[in-house]
């Protein structure tokens, strides 16, 4: 698609409602080639490979550095502006992660409400007793382990597939199908309101996932392509339709391509992000993932990992200041403990590899090392920590059942 001829169509793009359906852990290279035909389709850049931080840049347009999110335990600062905070509309944000495990999971609270400062809703849709105009948010349960029909919880599913990668990917597309298929429902519950000609319908992810790749599964390992870049579908009949993979369109880029499309005057906001109605561009953008895997207590090991990555939409260029005595100590970890240790074991020498390696290219990025550090120094120039919090049991528990804690 001309970049130019998107440009002009945002630029002239007025709505009265957004609906924003964030899909978890959808890889932009597995979306199926019949869903968004006739939208704009652009593979997108992820702020973080970890929930918390990816949907804390989504609702602020903040770059992980910024927000201050960086875990679970982490809550948006109250002095930051969300999408949920904009004055004038009717909001709401659904969480649908465990929509086809609900008997199973009941009706227990996601920690992700602690983390975007929002309240768990009653009803059923995220449609339901809003009036226009509108923003509304839904956390689908996407490609997210366990995969597939498998009704238990994600260590259930890998301890029970093991190695079997085939039939791992098999169930993650059928994962991926269901996803679409749930949100292509939400989006026939807007054309039944009358409301979906007033709507730009967005379809993205909050990162991707591995099936295999470096030897393991899932995505909380080394940075990775898979990991990174995420769809972002833009639904709208004033929208063109087709593939733009020549920009690198962002997380942060979400907040504000959703206030100038209701018409709102920008500058009063702060965020890190761009709207595509300004001229879009292939200027590198930055991932940010860390995550604690280990006990800090243990002597001479601070448990975490931490892994800063730059990318455009020819590839990118990732690095770790994480020692490898840390690496390698969650790396055995993961071998004895995880859920995908089979996996693990099996593939132990990419998982070596993976782990061992201090900084990574991959694709054939289009700037050099010294744009990759100045691209991530400036992104942390206002860097800050977001309030901790102490998750409950029940909230700790959901996320052992997605697979975050063993």
């Amino acid at each position: 698609m001309n970049i130019k001829k998107l440009t002009n169509a945002f630029r002239d793009l007025s709505v009265t409602n957004v609906f924003i359906y964030v899909g978890d852990a959808i890889r932009a290279d597995l979306l199926p080639e019949h869903f968004g035909k006739q939208d704009t389709v652009i593979r997108a850049i992820a702020s973080s490979t970890h929930s918390p931080a990816s949907f804390a840049s989504l609702v602020t347009g903040c770059y992980p550095p910024t927000h201050g999110v960086r875990s679970f335990n982490d809550r948006l600062p109250d002095d930051i502006t969300r999408l949920f905070d904009v004055p004038g509309v009717d909001n709401r944000f659904m969480n649908s992660i465990f929509a086809y495990a609900t008997e199973y999971h009941g009706n227990d609270t996601d920690p992700i409400h602690s983390v975007l400062n929002t309240d768990p809703v009653t009803e059923r849709s995220p449609f339901d007793g809003l009036e226009p105009p509108f923003i509304t948010m839904e956390r689908g349960p996407g490609g997210h382990a366990p995969y597939g029909d498998h009704t238990g919880t994600a260590v259930e599913y890998f301890e029970s597939k093991g190695s079997d990668r085939q039939a791992i990917e098999v169930d993650y597309e059928r994962s991926v199908e269901l996803d679409i298929e749930w949100f292509n429902a939400r989006v026939d519950e807007l054309d039944e309101l009358g409301y979906l000609e007033d709507t730009l319908v967005v379809y993205t992810s909050d990162h991707g996932e591995l099936l295999g790749e470096g030897g393991t599964l899932g995505h909380n390992d080394p940075m990775r392509p898979e990991l990174v870049y995420v769809p972002t579908v833009f639904r709208h009949p004033d929208l063109p339709n087709g593939d733009v993979t020549e920009t690198s369109f962002h997380h942060v880029d979400i907040f504000p391509t959703v206030l100038t499309a209701l018409n709102y005057d920008t500058d009063q906001y702060q965020y890190d992000g761009l709207a595509p109605k300004e001229a879009l561009s292939d200027k590198p953008r930055p991932c940010f993932w860390e995550n604690q895997f280990l006990p800090d207590r243990l002597p001479g090991l601070s448990g975490m990992l931490k892994y800063n990555g730059v990318w455009n939409s020819t590839g990118g260029r990732v690095w770790t200041d994480t020692s490898r005595v840390d690496r390698y100590a969650v790396l055995i970890g993961k071998l004895f403990r995880s859920s995908k240790r089979r996996y693990m074991r099996r593939h132990l020498g990419s998982c070596i590899a993976a782990y061992w390696s201090r900084e990574r290219t991959f694709g054939t990025p289009s700037f050099d090392r010294e744009e990759a550090k100045k691209t991530i120094e400036q992104a942390i120039q206002n860097e800050r920590s977001g309030r901790r919090t102490e998750l409950s049991n029940e909230e700790m528990e959901r996320l052992r059942d997605l697979g975050y804690l063993n």
